[in-house]
């Protein structure tokens, strides 16, 4: 078995590498390693089986995250689109697919265990897209939201009645799903109080050990647990880990346990997919094409059309309803797990679910390309949405046309209005550019130059007086969204001062090679801030605590971003060399009797200080030669750091 998990391994990385790079979801990019490597391709993989049983962990990490994420708050907040729109929807959709299931000659039961896999959407691939295009927090984004939260609760019930409608004798459903019911109940009300009296405490008794290795082994634990006592009383596995995540994400731990039980996740839900791909025949679409056209067809038309329609009836526009359902005409991830499901209870076989797993693929394949263009179609489908952005930017032009010297906020949230109340107090115009259609309602019933739309597009900024702004602020901390504005405005107005706020310095530098003239962290002005109270308090002279801070902010605060990490604080996705780490020289290194000019790691990072006989000096003289039990502190990339560690012992 490990030839062909090395095997699955090779092909995974190279196939979602270069999905990655062609800016298609990794989903797509396992299915085809199980495709190619499955025995209707290369036949690479033999034991199947095996692989299988591991990929179906892979769907209890899924569930489990899933759970994590559930929020009260949030689905009372959308109750109206995750109550209204996804509940018709997920039922619409279901029912309708029952319906071409008999037709097609499936039993009833097999019908609705098919319309269940076939009604959700992915996720995956529509948050994705949404955050890449900056639409996460526009109408039809919030739409989307809502009814993918409700299909994700959706996974749960049809977990539970699938496996009893696969049941013997199950013409007379009352008293198993009566009996499902009570089970999920008892499982619920175990997971739940264990949680509250055994599982939190000993999850905060872990934290406090400051061991990542047995808080991540206790979190599988808990998870796995939870799947077995489901699955011990008859339920499926799954549901015991949406149960435990649930229970979780009301502790304060609940974003640290999903950060560490993604890599496990990612992971085996790469080999679920690989596992699907590996049984899907690909001559089907050869051999029965009319199948999988109207199949796919009902899930990227069919699908999206309904919930065009239903968001049509909630009273949404008519391009919102376009572009919801655009976004979510697709199959998606608890598509395949459902089905997998289904297979494994024997309510549809393996040879007959090929064209619906044919479907799905097709689906999300073609889906990310409509995704992208999802606003130019809904202005061909809908010409009064299209009039509806024209007016809005013409109502922006109209506005803006007579401002000079007025300055332009990216964003109206709450630091943007904190900004506006100071610009007002001193008689400066402004105008904002705001993407959150309830923040734009509310301040501009206030009375405030609030506008909707999209700062990134150049259009937009044309029409709020780029030409003749003084300064542009982006008030958000979004690094892409803020990196394309500024390439935006300086292709437009090189000369305009722009001001970028951000969370942290991590994408400082970058931020400026776009164009940016001052990038603002928060997390480094507010150390600021906190000094200056303090050093108030302690009775330092005003004057001298504002040169302090100058000095600190020369040079775009570079001598006060480096510190000491955690291993919370790194981000292998972006690290910076900003990292502070000591190295205290031993009598055997090879760096003993050496000066600091003399090592050539040294050259390559910054040395900040030298701490010797208990006296730390600032940036030591390059010829001093260093000696055992001295402290060398330095700053740089953690990999610097690492080889700089390395040559300081054995001089390689």
């Amino acid at each position: 078995m490990l030839n062909e998990v090395l095997i699955l391994l090779f092909f995974s990385v190279v196939s979602v590498a270069l999905f990655r790079r062609l800016n298609i979801p990794a989903v797509l990019g396992y299915l085809f390693v199980g495709l190619l490597a499955g025995d209707h391709a290369l036949g690479l993989i033999r034991d199947s089986h095996a692989i299988e049983q591991i990929a179906e962990i892979g769907v209890v990490f899924l569930l489990f995250t899933l759970g994590l994420e559930v929020s009260i708050p949030r689905l009372i907040a959308m109750r109206n689109i995750v109550f209204g729109i996804g509940l018709v929807q997920v039922i619409l959709s279901t029912l309708s697919t029952v319906v071409l299931g008999l037709w097609f000659g499936l039993s009833w039961q097999a019908s609705f265990a098919v319309g269940g896999a076939l009604a959700m959407s992915s996720t995956a691939i529509v948050v994705k897209m949404l955050t890449e295009q900056y639409e996460l927090h526009l109408p039809h984004g919030n739409i989307s939201l809502g009814v993918l939260l409700f299909q994700d609760l959706a996974v749960v019930p049809f977990l539970v009645l699938i496996p009893i409608f696969a049941a013997p004798g199950s013409d007379s459903l009352l008293v198993p799903i009566i009996l499902a019911l009570a089970k999920g109940a008892l499982a619920f009300a175990v997971i739940f109080y264990a949680g509250q009296y055994l599982i939190r405490p000993t999850v905060r008794k872990i934290a406090a050990t400051h061991s990542s290795e047995l808080f991540t082994l206790f979190i599988l634990l808990i998870a796995l647990l939870a799947a077995w006592l489901t699955w011990q009383l008859g339920l499926s596995l799954a549901m015991g880990a949406f149960l435990a995540g649930i229970m979780l994400a009301e502790t304060e731990y609940q974003h640290h346990v999903e950060n560490e039980i993604r890599p496990f996740r990612d992971i085996l839900m790469g080999l679920f997919f690989i596992s699907v791909g590996s049984q899907f025949d690909w001559h089907i679409i050869v051999a029965k094409p009319f199948e999988v056209l109207v199949l796919t067809l009902g899930l990227i038309a069919g699908k999206g059309i309904a919930i065009m329609v239903i968001t049509r009836l909630a009273g949404y526009a008519s391009g919102i309803a376009v572009r919801a359902g655009i976004l979510l005409g697709q199959g998606s991830e608890f598509g395949f797990a459902l089905l997998a499901v289904t297979i494994t209870s024997g309510l549809l076989s393996l040879e007959l679910s090929q064209p619906i797993i044919g479907a799905i693929i097709l689906s999300m394949t073609i889906s990310p390309m409509l995704i992208r263009h999802n606003e130019a179609i809904a202005c061909r489908v809908a010409p009064d949405y299209a009039d509806d952005l024209n007016k809005g930017e013409n109502s922006i032009e109209q506005a803006c046309m007579h401002l000079q010297g007025h300055v332009l906020l990216c964003g109206f949230g709450r630091t943007a209005q904190n900004l506006a109340q100071f610009l007002k107090r001193e008689g400066i115009p402004f105008v904002a550019l705001e993407i959150d259609s309830e923040i734009v309602t509310e301040a501009r019933e206030a009375g405030e130059p609030v506008f909707f739309g999209d700062s990134s597009n150049p259009e937009i900024l044309r029409h709020a007086g780029i030409d003749r702004a003084r300064v542009l602020v982006v008030s958000f901390t979004e690094f892409k969204a803020a990196e394309n504005i500024a390439r935006s405005v300086r292709e437009l107005r090189p000369d305009v001062p722009l001001i970028i706020r951000t969370r942290d310095d991590r994408y400082l530098e970058r931020l400026l090679e776009c164009g940016a003239d001052e990038v603002i962290p928060d997390t480094v002005e507010s150390s600021m801030m906190l000094a200056r109270h303090t050093l108030t308090a302690l009775g330092e002279a005003p004057h001298l605590i504002e040169e302090m801070l100058e000095e600190a902010r020369a040079g775009h605060y570079a001598r006060v971003r480096a510190f000491f990490h955690s291993l919370e604080d790194v981000d292998l996705q972006t690290p910076d060399h900003h990292h502070l780490h000591s190295v205290e020289i031993l009598s055997s290194y090879h760096a003993v009797g050496r000066s600091i000019a003399s090592l050539r790691c040294l050259q390559q990072i910054k040395v900040i200080g030298l701490r010797r006989n208990g006296v730390t000096s600032d940036d030591p003289l390059h010829e001093v030669e260093l000696k055992p039990r001295d402290v060398l502190i330095i700053e740089g990339h953690p990999d610097e750091i690492q080889a700089a560690e390395i040559e300081l012992m054995s001089g390689l």
